[in-house]
């Protein structure tokens, strides 16, 4: 049964106005943070071509569509040369196949791609003076584009990012005497993270003056800071009298469009930089009443396994009644001048 009692009147919840995210409510049911950890904003106004932010988009951008994007630009590349060499006329290149118009642009086509990738296989070459000018000119162009697309990949595979393993659900489970908000994170690489830290933040509507007002939270966690990152990390946010999920209900979850936002930081080892990662859970992740299934075990040898495929593994429990807390003088003192 859920204890219905009123928190103390001393107590008054602390607000997170650091958040940067807005208080008014556009619409229900919406993810301030993407599942890809993005923020779920939309910018309008800016140019739609920025010369300084091409890089930025292109080593951001997923591997699939860079991997397209590079694709598509060689073969565009090839093919509008081909064009030029085409309409130059097969005459001025060597051992030209000129038996249909067909044959004659896949010759200018593949003798495009040898130029530009400057492997000159020599079956076909340039005749004259604007033929040769025109394939010069690809060479150079294929120099510095090959020059773009290596900076392009180190700059990928040398930006620092975290890969952040999380717990598809949050759950509400039994801890202690009473109950906790629990999810479970874990370094979905080899790499090596230390000075962890996270911070959670709840995001929830609110009825002020007739109006819906969004307001923002921050959750007291059991442990915000690990000096060390091997395994998985279960973050808890236990629920007492202090905090704004006290007494709260699975369909309260739901009436006041709840999202719990959580940024997480790390140092890791291997870039020498601080790794960052941002996730969120929204009432239809929330599972009431479980508890997280363990996902390492101790090998005879002294070896941690540790499953991060098992990192969203739960198991069902009871939740105990909402203990009622009577409040310390001090606490009660630092609640009422929150």
């Amino acid at each position: 049964m859920e204890n219905n009692s009123t928190p103390s009147a001393a107590v008054k919840l602390k607000e997170d106005d650091n958040t940067g995210l807005s208080t008014k409510v556009q619409s229900r049911n919406q993810r301030s943070i993407r599942e890809d950890g993005s923020f779920n904003i939309e910018h309008v106004g800016l140019p739609f071509v920025e010369p300084s932010d091409i890089f930025q988009s292109l080593i951001t951008m997923s591997w699939k569509k860079f991997n397209l994007l590079v694709f598509l630009t060689y073969l565009l590349v090839n093919t509008i040369f081909a064009i030029i060499y085409f309409f130059i006329g097969g005459i001025y290149f060597t051992n030209t196949d000129m038996s249909t118009p067909w044959r004659t642009f896949l010759d200018e086509f593949f003798f495009s791609a040898q130029s530009l990738t400057t492997v000159g296989y020599g079956r076909v070459a340039p005749i004259g003076i604007f033929a040769s000018a025109v394939a010069a000119f690809e060479s150079m162009v294929g120099l510095l584009g090959f020059a773009l697309a290596t900076g392009l990949l180190y700059g990928r595979f040398s930006r620092p990012k975290a890969k952040v393993v999380s717990s598809k659900n949050i759950l509400m489970s039994p801890y202690k005497e009473g109950r906790a908000l629990m999810f479970r994170i874990a370094n979905g690489r080899k790499t090596q993270l230390i000075e962890a830290e996270v911070s959670v933040t709840l995001s929830k509507i609110a009825i002020e003056k007739g109006t819906e007002i969004r307001r923002f939270y921050p959750l007291e966690l059991e442990r915000k800071f690990v000096s060390m990152f091997p395994t998985a990390w279960v973050v808890v946010h236990p629920i007492d009298e202090l905090s704004p999920l006290y007494n709260k209900t699975k369909d309260d979850f739901i009436k006041e469009d709840m999202e719990v936002l959580i940024a997480f930081k790390a140092y890791d080892e291997t870039f020498s930089n601080n790794v960052h990662h941002r996730i969120s859970y929204r009432a239809e992740d929330l599972v009431w009443g479980a508890k997280f299934i363990i996902n390492y075990e101790q090998k005879p040898d002294g070896k941690t396994v540790h499953y991060i495929n098992k990192v969203s593994d739960f198991s069902l429990n009871d939740l105990p009644a909402q203990p009622t807390r009577i409040l310390t003088g001090a606490e009660a003192q630092l609640a009422s001048n929150a």
